[in-house]
């Protein structure tokens, strides 16, 4: 059989090449399965890595002996070997290089490995970084860079700066339209501090909170709006009735001067005192008039409320004070009653009972509505109604069971300047179950 040295020189640069690419697949498989702390196979990777570099010397040495015509008797021998043999050998050495890289990348594919769980943190929506007390970051995913480069604008090299820039405001909106919350934990690893800072992935519920906030402040300028409306409705009502109350009066008027001044120019003495009396009977309904209007501008102006907000009132008496102080504190507690009722209860009817005598006007409001928590902590709108009734001598009394109802006295002959401010407090802070 032919010596390796006799081989044509291209067929021992092939082997040469050859030799060299088994040699740096068994150094790889050597570390690989050393990291898979599988020392067996590991040996025979070196095993691997051995035979291929003895082939590599094999190689040398015939260059030398081409070039130098060495003819020390370890060069010779090694020159002697048969070429076939050395590529049987060369061949076999890289079928097994070849079955222990499968066996590597069989075994990476069932076994839980640092670098399957590098690559499924870096697969995470959430950042994920750990760093130690100095800063040095000693593991971080593809989401923690990509956020520490748009609020930092660098890769992530210190957690420490981070977690600097991030606790003083934990959620912060991207400018890929995402939200992001921070969180910090301090761990410890081998007897050391180890640092843990999570970005949480928070883009439903951050547009959802935006969204209520949104609605919020809808609501608040809604309920602004009928708190404006309420406090100016009496006084346009009043001057719309005052405007139709005068143009009848004009009409009226008018009607009967013709009639007067027909019945002195041409009328007898029967006409002339018949349109006497028809004067006469007009003046008195004017004044009934005016004090009909007097007494229910009050029931007037609260209808015309409820009719705004889609409430029904159930009258059980009317107010038949004309006390500024007292009709200003009984508007008051009604609007804060119907504003609960509607708002709260979600009611439909509110039943007003009112009493009065020499000393007091009693009023108790009643809805149809949910009923409310046992307890009603009083703020905004019913704790200041309380101050101004308090205020003017009166009281107020609230009752959950078996609904809602909000009762006052309100005393007479009190003085105007106890009830001023109407309803400047707001009204509609009670509890969510009323």
């Amino acid at each position: 059989m032919r010596g390796f040295v006799t081989l044509p020189v291209p067929a021992q640069n092939l082997v040469c090449f050859w030799a060299l690419l088994v040699c740096l697949g068994g150094i790889a498989n050597a570390v690989l399965l050393w990291r898979q702390k599988r020392r067996l196979l590991c040996a025979a990777g070196a095993l691997c890595f051995l035979g291929a570099y003895f082939f590599l010397h094999v190689c040398r040495a015939g260059t030398e002996w081409r070039l130098n015509g060495a003819d020390d008797p370890l060069t010779m021998a090694l020159l002697r070997l048969p070429g076939g043999v050395i590529l049987a050998a060369l061949l076999l050495t890289t079928a097994v290089c070849i079955l222990l890289y499968r066996s590597v990348s069989a075994w990476r594919k069932t076994h839980i490995t640092s670098a399957s769980i590098k690559e499924s943190v870096d697969g995470l929506p959430a950042g994920v970084c750990y760093y130690l007390e100095d800063g040095r970051c000693i593991f971080s995913n593809h989401r923690m860079n990509d956020l520490c480069l748009s609020l930092l604008g660098q890769t992530l090299q210190n957690g420490k700066a981070l977690y600097a820039l991030v606790k003083e405001s934990p959620i912060y909106a991207m400018p890929d339209g995402t939200a992001v919350s921070f969180r910090h934990r301090l761990l410890t690893y081998e007897g050391a501090p180890l640092h843990e800072l999570i970005a949480d992935d928070i883009t439903e519920l951050y547009e959802k909170t935006e969204q209520l906030r949104a609605d919020n402040e809808r609501s608040r300028r809604l309920a602004e709006n009928m708190r404006a409306y309420g406090e100016t409705i009496s006084d346009t009502v009043r001057q719309q009735e005052i405007l139709q109350a005068k143009i009848n009066i004009h009409d009226e008027m008018n009607r009967m001067i013709l009639a007067t001044g027909r019945a002195i120019q041409s009328g007898s003495e029967a006409e002339r005192r018949e349109t006497l009396k028809i004067w006469q009977n007009q003046a008195l309904l004017l004044c009934k008039e005016a004090d009909r209007r007097e007494k229910s501008s009050t029931v007037s102006d609260l209808n015309t409320l409820a009719s705004v907000i889609g409430l029904r009132l159930v009258w059980k008496g009317m107010p038949k004070s004309r006390e500024p102080a007292v009709l200003t504190l009984f508007l008051a507690a009604a609007r804060e009653a119907m504003t609960n009722a509607a708002k709260h209860a979600k009611a439909e009817t509110l039943t007003i009972a009112v009493s009065e005598d020499a000393a007091a006007l009693r009023a108790q409001f009643t809805n149809d509505g949910a009923p409310p928590a046992p307890e009603i902590a009083e703020s905004g709108g019913l704790a200041v109604l309380r101050r101004r009734l308090e205020a003017a001598g009166g009281s107020m009394q609230i009752e959950t069971a078996p609904g809602f109802c909000l009762a006052v006295r309100i005393p007479k002959g009190g003085t105007s300047h106890a009830v001023s401010g109407f309803d400047r407090g707001g009204s509609g802070d009670a509890p969510a179950a009323l």
